[in-house]
């Protein structure tokens, strides 16, 4: 079998048009859909890029492969010394290579994130241009279809493409952000009155500081995004960014699947389209970014096509609860690998694709490191939220939302229905202890990583003394707060940039860096 997976960058389901947007942002896909399988409740097992893409490959979650986050103790690999792949823990391309299979990566997304196990077991690895993401749509889809064009004579390979579009920033010609706009009204949430109380939430990427990253930033694309958000135009001006963007991708898509059929093999090729994770746009203050382990981050979309198996003339969709863990026992079971390698965590879902009975699941735990450490509990009706390291963004510890009555998680439950969140704390605990307190159990890098928390995009410390410096005392107040462990530490500032001083309340604690 030829196999394609369309790993799309950033890309929300709810904006395409499988399932559902008021929007045509996604011809392309749509046309696929007619013959695929749809997944309406596919997660991420752990959020964002790089966390999820190597619980991907690994068959693995993040607390048992080591990463959970993007950088220092929480973003390690684990990988025992020795020869050849790991016994019983192979990557989905070593497993694929054992059964013959040409595999082949276009993406650089190894180089972007130091993310080489990302790369084993791909027999070509590709780069379109000699930067470390971003590269355009129209570049990815020229070198994959040549690749393809090189191997359409070969029985059996894999091909994984990343398409960067629709990652902040939206870095496509303007033309599309303005199809976007004339493409249809933009979602009706958030309201005015939800961007009112946005404007009181802080922390990188949330409405004031929408070009924080790192640093205070300039807009580097004004056309597709405004300089903040306040009002109903400013999150319009920033919905058509992000919808053109995939409107983007979309069309350099269809060139791919356009290729496929000039080639005479579209029947003999499986196609698969997912994500890395999701996108916010308001939920929980969030815009356009990817830190929080909410529903708009760890759900991700699967359309998934396999000749013989799913173009049977009906639209078929699930709403079974899966993992992005479970792709790669899938992957083998459908290529008829025959057993699942024991180490890998994820269940196939290849009886669904076959229309045949499986049982699901009836909870999800995702989890988020890089901009916070965070582990949420997914059922069908709701979601529990448990916040370990809140960043430099406003996170409550705990929360509860109902994810039925309220789909953009805007009241918290937490005091008025504590026999859920007694539930859904309990199982968060015991996946915990399955998986990293039993017997050979390594640590859970979440744990280990809380002295200085997720500081790679933004330091919680330097975060706090730009709120006072921009006028937010309150907000810095509140982070100094969050940010003072009960066990009487000191939170460290990653850069160690200067000397800091923290006044919290009666405590005042001094810490002298080093200069760049």
């Amino acid at each position: 079998m030829k196999i394609i997976y369309v790993d799309v960058d950033s890309l929300r389901p709810d904006h395409t048009g499988p399932y559902g947007y008021q929007r045509a942002t996604t011809p392309n896909l749509d046309r696929l859909a007619e013959r695929s399988v749809r997944f309406d409740n596919y997660y991420c097992s752990d959020s964002p890029c790089l966390p999820s893409r190597t619980a991907l490959v690994s068959g693995q979650f993040g607390i048992t492969n080591g990463i959970v986050g993007h950088a220092g103790d929480s973003a390690r690999f684990r990988l025992e010394s020795g020869h050849a792949p790991e016994p019983g823990r192979p990557t989905l391309a070593q497993a694929l290579v054992r059964q013959g299979y040409r595999t082949a990566v276009l993406s650089s997304f190894a180089e972007r994130h130091r993310a080489y196990h990302f790369n084993a077991g791909f027999l070509d690895t590709m780069q379109t241009t000699p930067d470390v993401g971003d590269e355009p749509a129209d570049k990815v889809t020229d070198v994959a279809v040549d690749w393809i064009r090189r191997h359409r004579d070969v029985d059996d390979w894999y091909l994984h493409v990343t398409y960067w579009d629709p990652h902040t920033d939206y870095l496509q010609p303007a033309e599309w952000t303005e199809r976007a706009a004339a493409s249809g009204p933009a979602p009706e949430w958030p309201d005015q009155a939800a961007i009112d109380e946005h404007t009181r939430v802080y922390g990188p990427r949330s409405a004031l500081d929408l070009h924080y990253a790192g640093a205070p930033r300039t807009n580097r694309v004004p056309h597709n995004m405004p300089d903040e958000v306040r009002t109903r135009a400013d999150f319009e001006h920033l919905i058509n960014g992000y919808d053109g963007a995939i409107m983007y991708w979309d069309h350099h898509f269809g060139r791919l699947l356009d290729a496929l059929e000039e080639m005479g093999i579209s029947d003999e090729v499986a196609v698969v389209v997912s994500a890395d994770h999701g996108e916010s746009f308001g939920e929980l203050g969030s815009y356009a970014e990817h830190g929080l382990a909410s529903e708009p981050v760890n759900h991700i979309p699967l359309v998934f096509f396999w000749p013989g198996v799913t173009d049977d003339g009906r639209q078929r969709s699930y709403d079974h609860l899966l993992y992005n863990i479970d792709y790669a026992p899938t992957i083998l079971e459908l290529v008829g690998a025959g057993e699942k390698p024991e180490k890998w965590q994820g269940t196939s879902f290849a009886p669904l694709l076959r229309d045949q009975e499986q049982e699901g699941r009836d909870h999800l735990v995702l989890g988020h490191g890089a901009h916070t450490f965070q582990r949420s509990v997914r059922t069908r009706t709701h979601m529990y939220t448990r916040t370990y390291h809140p960043g430099s963004f406003l996170a409550e510890w705990e929360s509860l939302w109902d994810m039925e009555a309220d789909p953009h998680q805007t009241e918290n439950l937490l005091e008025k229905d504590p026999e859920t969140v007694d539930r859904m704390r309990s199982m968060l605990l015991q996946w915990w202890h399955e998986l990293a307190a039993t017997p050979g159990a390594l640590p859970d890098p979440m744990q280990i990583s809380l002295q200085t928390g997720p500081t790679l995009y933004s330091d919680p410390v330097e975060f706090e003394a730009y709120l006072r410096r921009t006028g937010r005392t309150e907000a810095a107040d509140d982070l100094a707060e969050r940010l003072r462990p009960r066990n009487g530490a000191v939170p460290v500032s990653w850069h160690a940039q200067r000397p800091i001083t923290l006044h919290w309340g009666r405590r005042e604690a001094q810490r002298t860096g080093a200069e760049d």
